[in-house]
């Protein structure tokens, strides 16, 4: 019985291990930052005021976990009962202590929303005169783009499928739509998602701080090609952005 006691002790500490590495091995895997969707990457005005809020709200977070786990595990070894038969020391509550663990976290949310409700307002404002105007279509399973502010030979606005070239450094006002389900637009290292509804049309406004390609998807899920839905945004100078639109012209658009 002494013998297999000790093999399901060597056991549990095995298993706890190999899952204290797991998780280990997750933690880590989730601080890769070379990858074509990661929102930490940000290289637009919206994308990096939208990371930026989000760690003012998470180190706070860490820290408040932080402590609680170190409180609790104290109080665990501290206060643990030595002997079955010894009472615990009997306490009520401390005032000082329920007052501090009130007022603090209100504090700390009443500091964490002023500068999310200016981001929200400030991200959430229409997009400005002079934005550059696409028409965002999303249709099971790709996303088409018209150019409002390019036409063709024909004055008819410039049209692409799956990709979306736009220039670099100027305010992108997108209008996006549905023509048939839900799909969600999102390009994580410019902006944040936005659905595309049927006969609705959603505004949202974004800014590529440099050239680049910018890999984008359908967030929200839209039937059996959704993993497929998928779009590459191509933030390019203006001489070359114009160089673009001239091929698409002469082309037929």
């Amino acid at each position: 019985m002494r013998f297999l006691r000790a093999r399901r002790i060597h056991l549990s500490r095995a298993l706890s291990a190999l899952l204290v590495l797991g998780l280990l091995a997750l933690l880590l895997a989730g601080c890769e930052t070379d990858t074509p969707q990661n929102t930490f990457d940000a290289r637009g005005e919206v994308a990096a005021r939208q990371r930026d809020l989000f760690y003012m709200a998470m180190w706070p977070a860490i820290a408040i976990l932080i402590l609680v786990c170190v409180v609790l595990v104290v109080a665990l070894l501290r206060f643990r009962r030595r002997s079955p038969d010894e009472l615990p020391k009997q306490v009520h509550g401390n005032t000082t202590l329920e007052l501090t663990w009130t007022i603090a976290p209100a504090l700390l949310l009443l500091v964490l929303a002023v500068p999310t409700v200016t981001a929200i307002h400030d991200l959430g404002r229409p997009p400005r005169a002079d934005a550059f105007h696409v028409n965002v279509t999303g249709i099971q399973w790709a996303w088409q783009f018209e150019y409002a502010d390019l036409l063709d030979d024909r004055g008819q606005p410039l049209t692409s499928l799956g990709e979306l070239h736009v220039p670099t450094g100027r305010e992108i006002s997108l209008t996006i739509r549905a023509s048939d389900v839900i799909h969600s637009f999102w390009v994580p290292k410019l902006a944040g998602k936005l659905d595309a509804i049927p006969g609705r049309d959603n505004v949202m406004w974004l800014k590529a701080d440099e050239d680049g390609s910018f890999s984008g998807q359908c967030a929200e899920f839209c039937g059996r090609g959704h993993a497929g839905m998928k779009l590459t945004l191509i933030a390019q100078n203006q001489e070359d952005f114009q160089a673009w639109a001239n091929e698409q012209r002469g082309g037929g658009g």
